[in-house]
């Protein structure tokens, strides 16, 4: 249905289930992972569970499957991005899609412009890190053959992405010698990827779809141009080369002119590859572009910790940061005690302790080295004692970074200091005063101590129902038990191989989502009529038919026949067909909009059109 083969299917399972426990663990989006075992691996990657659940998207008559919440990850302003949670089956497809797109997609990019993203199809890398650290070590390369560098960023990539602009541009790059994608695939590809992102492309935890089709699909042609803009236009530049990094672009230049005289062909870049955005629905950050040196190239970019240390290669950073930590938290408690502390003290007082010119790491990657990997020293005595003074002096700091400093606290395994954190949580929820930051430190403590504290889930489940309802079926029971659905799967037997049903059905939810409910209706009726054609057949309604008789059930006559052992059945079709006669986007009648039938009218309906598909399953058992 949505355009990929088995095959990649099992890629992209392997390709998630063969993370590590601490990496699934890690991430809310990911941890579900870890509840698997190996059977349930094996029966999600099986050809069979394919071809029954995902291929013709049999998956959409779960309501479960298809949920989706906001999640709560944030910047480094201390704000949340418009990010979306997937049930785990639901977030497979999108990695899926992106990973057959990127099998046929053919760039027009100029080869000597690079770009990465987070993630990698071509080695099925889900982590990001390894990719990252290539484009460091590219961008480095580089730097001995160029004076000057130009940094450029985009604003709010991700949400601005024009769904629209992004899958023609797929079907202009990947249908170039066969079609790979027919017109059905791509409306249902771009009504997936508006579903997940409330109506905009998805921002995602975790999502090598979300990236590649951002990076590689969606800038492939702006690369060109601002590529060619320079080639062409500046001529004060000798050579050049474009390195990209998903929305982070460096421009490395050698020229035989200063940086005064270059300053002029900069701003020049920076117009035409704002203008050039412009057309894509984006816009340039210009308080984070800049044109430098390339001496100091160091302070806007740094390499990525997390790999090194992963791979057992330590690097000797803390000989340099003895007692930085201990002191970046009396600092901390300091300025707690006598003012208010906001997100850019706490930022620079990460700066301030650890920042080095004698290591090529950010102050925050060091900061995450010791939160993450010294055990040791957050399990000593006197940070402890600092901890439980800065929680019981006043707990909203954590709001300030709460994922960090909520596992800062988890893993000094003090009964004191996580006591001190949950009951502070406690008492806020008790007064009224929870938000979307005690959410966020919840969340961060369950996925730490996997999910096993009651009462905070229940505290959770008060304050934020919908991420309970992700926790619960995601997190702390294996999400398999969601398609054991009897109804469902009954569904599923009588449709069968029948994706136009699956279509309707499909595009019935995503306009229930969006409230268009004439649209929601007309795809209902639509789905009903051709169910009802499936039920008849698998029935054997009429002995005689080879195949389901679709064209038989389009009349309110046919279907008064068909459900005539069912109380009120004539009145339901009745109604139904009358709304449907009467809806613009099914008949030219166009009744319903000189009508004051309402959107609960047409709802109600559609819920006794189903009621009548119930019925008959019950009457023939």
């Amino acid at each position: 249905m949505f355009g990929f083969t088995y095959d990649t299917w099992r890629e992209t399972c392997k390709m998630y289930f063969k993370l590590g426990d601490g990496s699934k663990k890690a991430y809310l989006q990911w941890f579900p992972f870890s509840k698997l075992t190996k059977d349930d691996e094996v029966r999600i990657s099986s050809e069979e569970f394919f071809n029954q659940y995902i291929k013709n998207a049999a998956f959409v008559l779960f309501p479960k499957v298809m949920y989706r919440s906001e999640n709560f990850l944030q910047k480094s302003d201390g704000s949340f991005r418009d990010s979306s949670l997937l049930f785990p089956i639901l977030y497979l497809v999108i990695q899926a899609i992106g990973k057959e797109i990127s099998n046929h997609y053919k760039p027009e990019r100029n080869v000597t412009i690079d770009a990465f993203y987070a993630g990698n199809y071509e080695h099925m890398r889900a982590k990001y890190k390894q990719d990252y650290n290539e484009f460091y070590k590219l961008v480095n390369v580089y730097i001995s053959e160029s004076k000057y560098f130009i940094k450029t960023d985009v604003t709010n990539f991700f949400p601005n992405i024009n769904l629209d602009i992004l899958i023609n541009q797929i079907d202009k790059k990947s249908n170039i010698d066969s079609v790979h994608f027919t017109p059905t695939q791509l409306k249902m590809i771009k009504e997936l990827f508006s579903y997940c992102g409330d109506g905009k492309f998805p921002t995602i935890e975790n999502s090598i779809a979300s990236s590649y089709l951002a990076t590689i699909v969606y800038m492939d042609e702006v690369d060109n141009r601002i590529f060619d803009f320079i080639n062409d236009k500046i001529d004060c530049i000798s050579s050049f080369k474009i390195i990209r990094y998903v929305d982070d672009m460096y421009i490395l230049i050698d020229s035989p002119y200063d940086i005064i005289r270059l300053r002029d062909a900069y701003n020049q870049i920076r117009n035409e590859y704002s203008s050039i955005l412009k057309e894509y629905g984006l816009s340039l950050n210009t308080k984070k572009c800049c044109l430098k040196p390339v001496t100091e190239i160091n302070s806007e970019l740094k390499r990525s910790l997390y790999d090194e240390y992963f791979k057992g290669i330590h690097h000797d950073i803390e000989s340099l940061f003895v007692g930085s930590f201990k002191n970046f938290l009396n600092d901390l408690l300091s300025t707690l005690k006598t003012e208010c502390i906001d997100i850019e003290h706490y930022n620079s007082l990460i700066d301030k302790y650890f920042s080095s010119d004698d290591v090529e790491f950010t102050a925050s990657e060091v900061y995450n080295y010791h939160i993450y990997e010294k055990d040791d020293i957050l399990q000593s005595d006197e940070i402890i004692n600092v901890i439980c003074q800065l929680i019981n002096t006043d707990i909203s700091f954590i709001s300030l970074d709460p994922k960090r400093l909520s596992i800062m606290i988890t893993k000094t395994r003090s009964t004191k200091a996580i006591k001190a954190l949950l009951y502070q949580l406690f008492i806020r929820s008790r007064k009224g005063l929870w938000n979307s930051y005690d959410t966020s430190i919840a969340i961060s403590y369950l996925i730490q101590s996997e999910f096993r504290h009651i009462d905070l889930l229940k505290v959770l489940y008060k304050n934020c129902s919908h991420l309970a309802i992700y926790c619960y079926y995601c997190c702390e029971n294996r999400f398999l038990f969601t398609l054991s659905d009897k109804k469902v799967n009954n569904y599923i037997q009588i449709i069968k191989n029948d994706w136009k049903a699956y279509f309707l059905y499909f595009m019935y939810w995503v306009e229930k989502d969006r409230h268009n409910s004439l649209a929601e209706y007309a795809f209902y009726k639509n789905y009903f009529d051709r169910f009802t054609a499936d039920l008849a057949f698998f029935y054997k309604y009429d002995p005689k038919c080879k195949k389901p008789n679709y064209r038989g059930f389009y009349s309110e006559k046919s279907f008064n026949n068909f459900y005539k052992d069912i109380p009120d059945s004539e009145n339901i079709i009745k109604e139904a067909h009358s709304l449907r006669n009467a809806n613009p986007l099914s008949h030219s009648s166009a009744g319903l909009i000189d009508k004051s039938t309402t959107s609960q009218d047409l709802k109600k309906c559609i819920e006794n059109l189903n009621s009548l598909i119930d019925s008959y399953l019950d009457l023939d058992k």
